[in-house]
């Protein structure tokens, strides 16, 4: 027979374990939630710079496909604007973009200019890679094609639980030029 003295103790230690449990499973759900909203701010930030990037023709210059220094480090500018008005803890030392143009100088030929601000991003593979997305236009050339990709560092908190490192979060997007 069990004697209700004896399991005394019980409720204490399964509460410990549910405890350790619990709070493991709230660490884990906080840092993804960060980094899901960090992922979605870029996703969003790197659509609207590649778009912005690739109307800077219509809008500035027409003759000109080609990214420069200046207008990337403008294009990094407004996104650190942007990322600091929707983000608490923002700092400019955890941002990093890389701004890439492929152009054709005729339908073979192709020309890639890449720019890093901050350091750049590590890219798997470059715009290059992407050649085949661009499309002879109604005028009988190919369309330029334009790639923005932001990096953030955020905090890792359910990396250290594991050691490993769940730091970086990387967004890209291309947009087929005019």
């Amino acid at each position: 027979m069990h004697s209700i003295s004896k399991q005394k103790g019980n409720f204490s230690i399964e509460f410990a374990l549910l405890g350790v449990v619990f709070a493991t499973l709230m660490i884990f759900t906080s840092d993804l939630v960060i980094k899901l909203s960090m992922q979605g701010k870029l996703d969003r930030l790197s659509y609207s710079a590649v778009n912005i990037l690739k109307e800077r023709t219509q809008l500035y210059s027409p003759n000109n496909s080609e990214i420069t220094n200046a207008s990337a480090l403008e294009l990094h500018q407004i996104i650190a604007q942007s990322l600091q008005r929707t983000t608490g803890d923002y700092s400019n030392a955890n941002m990093s973009s890389t701004f890439e143009s492929l152009t054709f100088s005729d339908n073979t030929t192709s020309a890639l200019t890449t720019i890093n601000q901050s350091g750049g991003c590590s890219l798997a593979q470059t715009l290059q890679d992407y050649d085949a997305l661009s499309m002879i236009t109604s005028w009988g050339r190919r369309a330029s094609l334009y790639r923005v990709t932001i990096c953030y560092e955020t905090d890792n908190w359910a990396g250290e639980l594991l050691d490993a490192n769940f730091t970086t979060i990387q967004s890209s997007s291309i947009m087929m030029g005019r």
